[in-house]
């Protein structure tokens, strides 16, 4: 007997079944047989619908799920992008951009680009020139704060990799910069994107750099000491266990790289989910240069990071 049958079909099953019962077997089997066609009549058909119902709730329920997911990847890249620029985005010779090459001693440049050294922005002692100083060497380069700016470049005798000009991203935002974006990777990628180049870099007239200082991305001595901030030693691991900031843990700057490119933003997520968002983090290496390289991935992704250095560290110890 089917179970699935049209409600007239069992409504006439049922009378037939009941009077047959009366008939026969009376009242007691009567009970029964009322029973056995509450069965048919209403459990079936309603578990068969539900089943059809769950069916489809569920896979509504996951297409909305993986549609929530793919927006939230789409932000969290539209929001990298305002930060890293493609070779392929890039208008060289388009006054509304200043293009800075900060690598020392460079072959080759993006036409247009001028040359600003990282290291001029660097003491003897490895520390950040005086402010004046820094923004005489902008203002005399011929960069003014309210420029666009664009900035590549690596230091060939350190090693390569994108930092020193991660760390000139960070220097003008503590200098209150508002519209700097990087390169998404270095010259290799420009030239790898048949893209031309110059000999020289080229040459603007001087101006004026005025700053608005950002002082909460300079983590203090009395700040890394209160207990507040989630402290990383960006350093390799060999150096973080010749000694550390008490408390700190090991990201070295390494690990937030593909090549010369910043990971995407899910490796990024891993990589940091150990960190509390709601809490500040202060970054270290020894000079600060390569702690930029994990700053920016964690600005990127929303925490409140600020860059240190170890040298400081052990000069605030006596």
């Amino acid at each position: 007997m089917s179970l699935l049958l049209p409600e007239d079909e069992k409504f006439k099953m049922f009378k037939s079944l009941a009077m047959r019962v009366i008939r026969t077997a009376g009242c007691s089997l009567l009970l029964a047989a009322l029973f056995m066609m509450a069965f048919i009549w209403n459990a079936t058909p309603v578990a068969g619908e539900c089943a059809s119902c769950k069916a489809a709730g569920s896979s509504a329920e996951q297409g909305a799920l993986n549609q929530q997911v793919n927006r939230s990847d789409m932000a969290r890249e539209m929001g990298f992008s305002t930060i890293l620029i493609s070779p392929e985005e890039i208008k060289i010779l388009d006054s509304s951009d200043i293009i800075i090459d900060i690598s020392p001693r460079s072959t080759e440049y993006i036409p247009g680009a001028i040359s600003i050294p990282y290291d001029r922005f660097i003491d003897p002692a490895g520390r950040l020139e005086p402010i004046g100083e820094m923004t005489r060497i902008l203002g005399d380069a011929g960069v003014s704060e309210n420029d666009s700016i664009i900035i590549y470049g690596e230091c060939q005798p350190c090693g390569g990799g994108p930092s020193a000009a991660t760390y000139v991203f960070w220097m003008l935002k503590f200098l209150g910069h508002e519209d700097v974006r990087l390169l998404d990777g270095g010259i290799d990628d420009w030239v790898a994107a048949s893209n031309p180049t110059w000999s020289e870099p080229a040459r603007l007239a001087p101006r004026n750099y005025t700053p608005a200082i950002d002082a909460d991305l300079l983590a203090t001595y009395d700040f890394v000491c209160s207990g507040i901030p989630q402290i990383i030693d960006a350093r390799t691991g060999r150096d973080f266990e010749a000694g550390s900031i008490p408390g700190a843990i090991n990201i070295p700057y390494t690990s937030v790289l593909d090549g010369k490119k910043i990971k995407n933003e899910s490796e990024l997520e891993e990589i940091f989910s150990d960190l509390q968002r709601e809490r500040p983090v202060v970054v270290y290496t020894n000079t600060g240069v390569k702690a930029s390289m994990i700053w920016l991935p964690l600005t990127l992704l929303g925490y409140d990071a600020k860059v240190y250095a170890w040298q400081d560290w052990k000069a605030d110890q006596w």
